[in-house]
């Protein structure tokens, strides 16, 4: 089985006059640019090539080999800008290589629809490209299974918001259960201890209430006091008595 081939193509040589001193330089540039893209430095080959940009603007194959430094950088929304200008070429092949890499571009975005455009247009150019014929069919089948999804996903997301308003539901109700609970815990916690309190309040010893009969020990001591006072004085008057029964005669 073939393997995936999103890959961007080589860059370019710009063409320049030789034996010009700015071609030179400019040659320079773009084959120092060229190297760095090759040891995967890609933003070391981006400074080359908008160095070399100063000496030859708006060039559609400067604007490639911008475009794939991007694109290995992950910079794909400029590779795209890049690679549309580099369509600009009167270069036959260099067009079709633009459209087929702006393919790949397009791919790595997910862009399949617009990815099955650019391949379509590089075809049209080079009709045996197989690369461009394999890209082509990929892309067409990761656009049927995108759509597939895209379908999906709304009953997913109403799948998934139902179970989460079953989950919220049945938290509820158990967060309610276990209130329900603790509040009962707590009625039949305070109603042991009512009960508790008045068992202890039955077996205290009450205090037993007075005797209205019954004389305190202030009235007793009273009453005897009084009846001791009474004593002596009959025991006063009965010496009294007893001296006065022993004289018999005058005492003259």
């Amino acid at each position: 089985m073939r393997k995936s081939v999103i890959m961007v193509r080589g860059v370019l040589l710009v063409l320049i006059l030789t034996g010009s001193v700015a071609g030179e330089g400019l040659f320079d540039k773009v084959k120092k640019g060229n190297e760095a893209m090759a040891g995967g430095d890609y933003r070391k080959a981006l400074e080359y090539y908008h160095d070399a940009e100063t000496d030859l603007p708006e060039s559609p194959e400067l604007e490639y080999n911008m475009a794939g430094a991007l694109h290995y950088d992950g910079g794909y929304e400029e590779a795209v800008d890049k690679y549309a200008r580099a369509l600009n070429s009167t270069d036959i092949n260099t067009e079709a290589q633009a459209h087929y890499n702006l393919g790949n571009t397009l791919f790595r975005m997910q862009d399949y629809q617009k990815a099955i455009q650019s391949y379509q247009q590089a075809l049209e150019i080079n009709s045996d490209d197989m690369d461009a014929k394999f890209n082509l069919e990929l892309a067409r089948r990761k656009l049927k299974e995108q759509m597939q999804q895209q379908e999906k996903d709304p009953q997913q997301k109403q799948e998934q918001q139902e179970d989460q308003q079953q989950q919220d539901q049945q938290q509820q109700q158990q967060e309610e259960q276990e209130k329900e609970d603790q509040e009962q815990e707590q009625d039949q916690q305070q109603q042991q201890d009512q009960e508790q309190d008045q068992q202890d309040q039955q077996q205290e010893p009450q205090p037993q209430p007075q005797d209205e009969d019954e004389m305190s020990k202030e009235d007793a001591k009273r009453i005897l006091n009084a009846l001791r006072d009474d004593e002596k004085e009959i025991q006063k008057k009965l010496k009294r008595r007893q001296v006065a029964g022993d004289y018999a005669g005058k005492d003259w």
